[in-house]
């Protein structure tokens, strides 16, 4: 009876120590949502591991593989789709099996799809996830080094989980690194006053950043929002976070163009052919039609709207004895456009055409949607408390104008806010223009509470 119960003690210990000595690791597939549009064939398989990273040292040969919020899908309706992973050293292990956990894609039109991993042929005819086993090869010693993925049809991947035995190699639990930190937009020339945004995939990453060009540390600025670029610089960003690896650097030239504090853009409508885009000089006695046209100089543009009423409507007129100007009859409109979201429209002042000067009267008449328009000096300014980004300027009866200037300005814009952290959130529209809490409609807006301003969205 004791011997028995001996052997039945040391069968058991057996099976707890075999069981025991198998290990395994796994990677896991999926890309966050916001990422789904973004990542391409050539970088993604690596950026929609969910975890694993650490044991994936290359990946390669990214032919038909597109990312999804709960694995990758491979092959198109004609094509076959195939990738290659080179496992980190730490991962090169003696393979007891590998399991794949796969789904068929809904819509395919083939009855079942498969996989072939490292020369295996693995059938999935399930639109459901499951796992199927890889039948290790006749060469059960061999180091596994790549994980090499050809599907014929289409199909997802969710998971790829290897097990092997830790008698024949052993791989560390592996300390995941933080994603690098995307930045948008990713540099280039920009206007002065593109905000900027720095985010991390990571959850509960910090990011850190610098703008001298120097290497960022986590003594470097914390990033808390989007934030004004407007001067040229060099953007440099890390993330770290608490038991993972920090982040691979992420950087970011911006040339800004029209850095000063104001600028000026100027329409010479007598001189169609300096307008962008250019129009064709008229003939005598011969016009132009504007209604819908738009033009622009710099971070300015004009637009013209006709009133739809009367045989006339705006226009670039060739008068017989004063040349050429712009004609806006009764009703007709003109919106003027700051372009750049930081700056608003300090300023905008018109030159009477000849035609309109001849006749001894003044001959530009504007009723602005906001703002005041003075008829003596032919001048439209912002209300003291206004900041606009826009102003539409509708003719009264007849206005002949020669040219326009535009001012714009950033010094009360939206980059010069400091709110007061005590105080209610304030809410500003996408040109900068400040928007009272009250008469919010659904859109996109500017939230700055608390010294940090965000984007919301009402709806």
């Amino acid at each position: 009876m004791k011997k028995t119960f001996l052997i039945l003690v040391i069968v058991a210990l057996h099976a707890i120590t075999a069981s025991a000595s198998e290990r395994s690791f796994e990677i896991v597939f999926g890309a966050d949502a916001a990422n789904t549009n973004t990542l391409t064939n050539a970088d993604f398989v690596e950026k929609a591991v969910k975890s694993g990273k650490g044991y994936i040292a290359q990946v390669t040969s990214v032919v038909n593989v597109f990312p999804e919020t709960d694995g990758i899908r491979l092959s198109s309706s004609k094509k076959n789709g195939k990738f290659n992973i080179l496992l980190a050293e730490d991962a090169q292990v003696v393979a007891r099996r590998i399991v794949v956990n796969a789904s068929r894609y809904d819509n395919d039109r083939d009855a079942e799809a498969a996989i072939m991993l490292n020369s295996e042929t693995l059938t999935v005819p399930s639109v459901a996830p499951a796992d199927y086993t890889l039948a290790i090869p006749s060469r059960p010693e061999k180091t596994l080094t790549n994980l090499i993925v050809d599907a014929d049809h289409r199909l997802y991947i969710h998971s790829i989980t290897v097990y092997y035995d830790d008698s024949q190699g052993t791989v560390d639990p592996e300390v995941e690194t933080v994603a690098t930190p995307a930045i948008i937009p990713g540099g280039g020339i920009v206007s002065a006053g593109t905000t900027v945004e720095i985010s991390c995939s990571t959850p509960g990453a910090a990011i850190y950043y610098t703008i001298d060009g120097a290497d960022p540390s986590t003594a470097s600025t914390l990033y808390d929002g989007f934030f004004a670029v407007n001067n040229s610089l060099t953007l440099k960003a890390f993330a770290v976070k608490d038991g993972m690896k920090p982040s691979e650097m992420a950087e970011a030239a911006f040339t800004v163009r029209n850095a000063g504090a104001t600028l000026e853009a100027t329409f010479d409508f007598s001189a169609p052919a300096t307008l962008n885009p250019s129009v064709a000089e008229p003939a005598q006695k011969e016009s132009v039609d504007l209604d819908g046209r738009s033009f622009s100089n710099g971070d300015v543009a004009v637009s013209f709207t006709a009133s739809g009423s009367g045989n006339t409507a705006v226009r670039l007129y060739h008068s017989y004895d004063a040349g050429i100007d712009l004609r806006l009859y009764d009703g007709d409109a003109m919106l003027v456009r700051s372009l750049n979201p930081s700056m608003f429209i300090k300023e905008i002042r018109f030159t009477m055409s000849l035609s309109g000067a001849s006749t001894g009267s003044n001959d530009i008449n504007f009723y602005p949607s906001t703002g005041t328009y003075d008829w003596a000096s032919e001048t439209w300014t912002p209300d003291d408390d206004c900041t606009d980004g826009s102003v539409e300027l509708t003719s009264v009866m007849q206005s002949r104008i020669a040219s326009m200037t535009v001012t714009l300005d950033r010094t009360s814009g939206l980059s010069a806010v400091t709110p007061d952290h005590d105080h209610e959130a304030v809410y500003y529209n996408i040109m900068g223009r400040r928007i009272s809490a009250a008469t919010l409609t659904p859109g996109l807006y500017i939230r700055v509470q608390g010294g940090k301003a965000e984007k919301v969205i009402i709806r």
